[in-house]
This record gives C-alpha cells, sequence and structure tokens, in this order.
C-alpha cells in the first residue's frame, strides 16, 4: 500500500478515534465539567455599575 493510500484512510480513522475518546471523557465527567464552565462563567459576571438595566 502506498504512503498516500494509507495517509488518506488514516486520516479520518484518527478523527473517530479523537471523537470517540473525547465523548466518552464528556460522560464521564459531565457534571464537573458543568460545574467548572459555571463557575469560569461567575467569575467573569460584570461589576456594580456596569450591569445592563432594562
Amino acid at each position: 500500500m502506498r504512503e498516500t493510500v494509507a495517509a488518506y484512510l488514516l486520516g479520518p480513522a484518527v478523527m473517530v478515534l479523537v471523537c470517540a475518546a473525547s465523548w466518552v471523557i464528556s460522560r464521564r465527567s459531565r457534571g464537573a465539567i458543568e460545574q467548572r464552565v459555571t463557575r469560569w462563567l461567575d467569575g467573569r459576571r460584570p461589576h456594580g455599575g456596569m450591569r445592563h438595566r432594562h
């Protein structure tokens, strides 16, 4: 098999493996990631007079 054919077939296979690994990790630590994002967003809210009021 030539290198180009191997690279052509290996690219999508690697992408599938990376997607499957990220899916498994996200399923396993779903609550922890959501808590981390919520904490990050809470820390970046505008202060006092910078709030937009209607």
